[in-house]
Order: structure tokens, then C-alpha cells, then sequence
């Protein structure tokens, strides 16, 4: 993160304390303990005055906006205009709708802070190799981008849907991991070399 936009706010996740920058993954056991972590985090943050964007899933977007009890700098999106482009994992086109909304609110220094969440259900149907590539690399290169504004960044995997062959790339590909009410910085985290083969993989990163 540029020292211009470094900010020393410090927000919370379950009591665990988060900063500026960081990018980690939450690990769930379905709907009711994800919502459990993520409507109080979304809700602190618009009561703030922080900008949140959630990038729900399928059928969330107007019933997710009703369960917050305050609407602030809140955009709401469902996969189809997330993740996924006529049903396709797109991660261009969800790079390019990430960086557009943190440089649209950070631009001016207002608000003073990000909240994006990723619910990742939608991943679940159409899992194969290599999505699960994909998404690896998406994730790695997301640490890179996540730290040039001041913002946090989490991704909620529901191990009810998910098992190995994803949950381990995930936990190799964040550098702090949400798992059965804990917070830790992982030490099973790889660098982006050693994450991606592709060596143009920071090419992907909006400047």
C-alpha cells in the first residue's frame, strides 16, 4: 500500500482484529455461520461511514440490503455480475470492477476506508482443475492489488460445499486464514512466485 494511503484504522472480524491492506480467508460451515461473521462486519462498517462492497451470492442482492439495518456507501452484486460473465468465472472483468470501485472512493481520500467481501458458493457448482487454478491465481494477485488502498479484503469458502482440492490452494494463496473462530497468520502461505507459474502473472495487477 502507498504510504499516502496507509491509514492506521483498524478493523475487526469476529473480535479479531484486522488492518488496512489485508486480504485473508474465511473458512464456514454454512449459510447461518457465515452470516454470523459477515452481517455484523458489513454492518460496523457502514455505520463508520465506510464504504462496503459485497459480492454476494445468487438471489442476495436485494434481500442482503434489507438485513443491514443502515445503508451507507453500499454496493451489493450476485455472481452473475461479480464473478462470472454469462455464467463464466471472468477474473479480468472482475479485476477491472474491483480496482474501478476502491479508485472511485479512494481517489479523494473519502471515505477513508474499504470493505469488499466475496462470498464464494458460486464456485462450487462448477469446480474442476482448472477453475481451481484460476481462482489461484485471482486470489494471489488480489493480496498484491488489496494492498494499495486502504481497505480489507475477505472471502468467505463454505466447507459444507468445498473440500480438499480447493480448501488447500486457498489456504496456500492468503496470508491470514479465518478458520473455527480464529484468526491466523498462515504459515502455509506461498509468495506469489512460488504460487503461480504463470510469470505474467503481475501483469494482471491494475497499475
Amino acid at each position: 500500500m502507498d504510504r499516502k494511503h496507509r491509514t492506521d484504522r483498524e478493523v475487526a472480524l469476529g473480535g479479531a482484529k484486522l488492518a488496512p491492506g489485508d486480504h485473508l480467508c474465511v473458512f464456514h460451515r454454512g449459510r447461518a455461520e457465515r452470516d454470523h461473521l459477515l452481517v455484523p462486519f458489513l454492518t460496523e462498517g457502514l455505520r463508520a461511514g465506510d464504504a462496503v462492497l459485497y459480492l454476494g451470492a445468487e438471489g442476495e442482492r436485494e434481500n442482503f440490503r434489507e438485513r443491514l439495518d443502515h445503508v451507507g456507501d453500499l454496493v451489493v452484486t450476485e455472481p452473475d455480475d461479480g464473478h462470472l460473465r454469462d455464467g463464466e468465472f471472468a477474473p479480468d472483468e472482475l479485476f477491472a470492477m474491483l480496482d474501478g470501485w476502491s479508485r472511485r472512493r479512494f481517489g479523494t481520500g473519502d471515505p477513508p476506508f474499504g470493505r469488499i467481501v466475496g462470498d464464494m458458493s458460486w464456485a462450487a457448482p462448477r469446480l474442476s482443475p482448472a477453475l481451481i487454478d484460476a481462482l489461484l491465481a485471482e486470489e494471489v494477485a488480489i493480496t498484491a492489488w488489496g494492498e494499495k488502498f486502504p481497505q480489507v479484503v475477505l472471502c468467505f469458502y463454505d466447507l459444507d460445499l468445498f473440500g480438499g482440492d480447493l480448501i488447500i490452494p486457498m489456504i496456500k494463496a492468503h496470508p491470514k486464514v479465518w478458520m473455527a473462530g480464529t484468526l491466523v497468520e498462515n504459515p502455509y502461505y506461498l509468495s506469489p512466485p512460488e504460487n503461480v507459474c504463470d510469470p505474467d502473472f503481475e501483469q494482471r495487477i491494475p497499475s
